[in-house]
Order: C-alpha cells, then sequence, then structure tokens
C-alpha cells in the first residue's frame, strides 16, 4: 500500500505531467471541443440525433433554439413527449457510419400518431439539473409526457453545471422552482451567477459589474487564449482527473460508493420532478437505464439495491409510470472505452452501448409508453 507521503510526491508529479499533457493534447485550436466529452474516449462516439436535417435532440440550453425552432417549423400544436437523459441517450460505443441513437427511431415513431418526440441530454446529468430543464421547458413547450432515467452513478452528482445557468433568469422558471424546497436551494446557489460560474450576487447593476463584461469583451475578441479559459479550465480538470485516479488506484470498475448528501438532494429534485408533472397534467415514465451486467457492477450492490427500492416506491406514491431496463442490453451490445486512468489500457464501459442496444431501448421505450396510455 502507498504511504501519504508516496501520493503527495506521486500527486505532485502528475499536476507538473498534467499541465504538460494540456499543452500536448489540447492545444488552442482544438479548444471549442466539449469538455464533457474527453471522458468518453475514441472509442465512445457522441451524437446528436436529426431526422430529416430536423433537430430533435439537444443538449441544453446553447442549441436549444434548434429544438424550439425545428417544432414551430414541423410540429407546432402537437402534444410534447420530452425525454431528459445523461450521456447514454447520446453516445454509441464503436460507431458506425450511418448508425443512429434511440432518440431518432422514437421521433419518427411518434411522427405516425402526430405526435413531436423531443430529447435533452447532458454527460452525468443530474436530477437536478433535469427539474431545472424541465421547469424550464414547461414554459415553452406542451409538454404531455415525461420520460426520466433514475441513474445510480449520478446521484453522486450535485448541482447545476454553468451551461444551463441560464434558466435561472426565466421568470416563470424561477417561479416554479421556488415552490419546492430543492427548488430554492437551488437558486440560492446558481440564481446569481453568470453563465460562467460567476458569482454575480453582488456585483448586480454596479460599475464593476460593467466593466469586467467590457474588458472580457475586449480580451475575447484580442485574445483567443482569453475566450478560452472556460475550456481550458475543464481541460486542464480533465487532465488532473486522469491524474487523481492514477495515484489512487481508481479504474472503471471500481466500485462508486454512495454520497448521502448529494443523493438526498437529487431524491428531493425526483420528487419535486414528479410534483410539478402532477400540477401541470404531465405522465412521467421513470426507467432504471440499461446496465452492463456480465461483470461485477461499479456499485455497492446493497447501496444500488436500496437506490432501485426507494425509487420504485417514490414513484409508485406519485402517479407515475415505472419499469427496469437493468437487463435490457445484452453483454455482446457492450463495447469498452479509453482510460479513466494515466498509461492504463481499455476498460469495459458500463454506461454506454453499440447501436443494437439504442434500438433495444427505443423499442423498450415505445413500447413502455403506450402501455401507460392504457393505464387509467
Amino acid at each position: 500500500m502507498l504511504t501519504f507521503k508516496k501520493i503527495d510526491i506521486r500527486l505532485f508529479l502528475g499536476v507538473l505531467l498534467g499541465i504538460v499533457l494540456l499543452y500536448k493534447f489540447f492545444p488552442i485550436e482544438q479548444s471549442a471541443k466539449r469538455f464533457e466529452d474527453l471522458a468518453l474516449g475514441k472509442e465512445t462516439t457522441t451524437t446528436f440525433g436529426k431526422v430529416s436535417d430536423l433537430t430533435v435532440h439537444c443538449e441544453g440550453l446553447s442549441d436549444l433554439v434548434e429544438c424550439l425552432q425545428g417544432y414551430e417549423k414541423t410540429g407546432s400544436g402537437q402534444s410534447v413527449i420530452l425525454w431528459l437523459g445523461n450521456s447514454q441517450v447520446h453516445a454509441i460505443n464503436q460507431f458506425e457510419p450511418g448508425e443512429e441513437t434511440a432518440v431518432p427511431e422514437l421521433h419518427r415513431k411518434f411522427q405516425v400518431t402526430g405526435e413531436y418526440f423531443l430529447t435533452l441530454s447532458q454527460a452525468n446529468a443530474s436530477l437536478q439539473e433535469h427539474y431545472l430543464l424541465f421547469a424550464y421547458l414547461l414554459n415553452r413547450l406542451p409538454i404531455k409526457e415525461l420520460v426520466l432515467p433514475v441513474v445510480f452513478d449520478d446521484m453522486r452528482e450535485d448541482g447545476i453545471r454553468t451551461s444551463l445557468i441560464d434558466a435561472f433568469k426565466d421568470q416563470k422558471t424561477a417561479d416554479s422552482l421556488r415552490s419546492s424546497e430543492i427548488g430554492r436551494i437551488l437558486i440560492a446557489n446558481h440564481g446569481d451567477q453568470d453563465a460562467a460560474g460567476n458569482d454575480m450576487n453582488a456585483l448586480q447593476d454596479t460599475f464593476q459589474e460593467h466593466s469586467e463584461k467590457v474588458l472580457n469583451s475586449i480580451l475575447e475578441e484580442a485574445w483567443s487564449l482569453w475566450a478560452a479559459r472556460p475550456t481550458l479550465r475543464g481541460e486542464l480538470l480533465g487532465s488532473l482527473y486522469l491524474l487523481r485516479n492514477w495515484a489512487f488506484g481508481i479504474n472503471a470498475s471500481s466500485t462508486r460508493k454512495m454520497i448521502p448528501g448529494r443523493y438526498a438532494k437529487n431524491r428531493d429534485a425526483f420528487l419535486a420532478i414528479l410534483n410539478l408533472a402532477v400540477q401541470r397534467q404531465v405522465k412521467v415514465l421513470v426507467y432504471i437505464p440499461p446496465l452492463r451486467n456480465d461483470v461485477k457492477v461499479p456499485y455497492d450492490i446493497h447501496e444500488y439495491a436500496s437506490f432501485k427500492s426507494e425509487m420504485t416506491s417514490i414513484v409508485q406514491e406519485n402517479k407515475a409510470f415505472f419499469v427496469d431496463l437493468e437487463n435490457l442490453v445484452p453483454a455482446k451490445l457492450w463495447g469498452t472505452k479509453n482510460s479513466t486512468t494515466i498509461g492504463g489500457g481499455q476498460e469495459l464501459d458500463f454506461m454506454h452501448f453499440q447501436a443494437g442496444g439504442h434500438r433495444l431501448l427505443a423499442r423498450a421505450l415505445y413500447n413502455e409508453l403506450k402501455k401507460q396510455r392504457l393505464s387509467p
């Protein structure tokens, strides 16, 4: 076992190595690449599906206008089925040209019945973020059904990513969030931040606020490195993430333990989503997502079983529908991904599967949505 002193030395050397790697592998001209996709690696391809050049799958507020314009163009007046998810929804393992995720197939299936299927997904999305997006989109689309995965891994996430912060500025969204305790917590923690995650509460309408905006604008125009600073910060954190895993022997198969405080906040957000859905007469289909099961799962088995039991109970108590799709995708349709540590080889991927898995997921969700409509 490594001593504490040895770990400190490895971390120190690792930080230095991380800076070198940052400049070697992430040159400035590539800085527009989304940081959240770096963890997927070259074995897993991100694809936000389209149907006949129609954008039906977006990531967040940055590209949401394309999804809204698509709805106005071809689906205006139709009821909307909204799917909120994480990277499992927009990533394909061992991608081959022409393959697609479950999203386009589901959109085409519901096109036939005059309904509009729309999807938003972010890597490692927490239920807190789903709550914010659901409240935001309810004021922009006639949502009649919500499809929502509850992912044990993502119960370890906390807070709101900076790319979604601007949703707090919408008055109707903020009013909706204030109806729940977790919503008020989110507003208190993030409502006064800007899109870069900076706390703007003390700067509102001050000379400093305006001067900083002007200075940032000038620097971004004159210096590409300054404009790329949010992405570079993410890429540096990504390199340090690999180094941390290397220092402590963490890999994709390591057991991920529950973080009680974060779990509780995401559970509260889940309850708030279901309550809001009841208020707005939106049917909700909650599902346990597919999980690789040909090897030991990277969870504490007792914590995972408790999580599934609690999610099932919450759904039943709050007038929603539930399906467990954990074993939907067979082992042959799962793949590998790049190492999550320095110098490691390919690792098993427990979250992302091949295109065949997406076809199975599309059909399963379609059948469940049809089934729930027959239920009183």
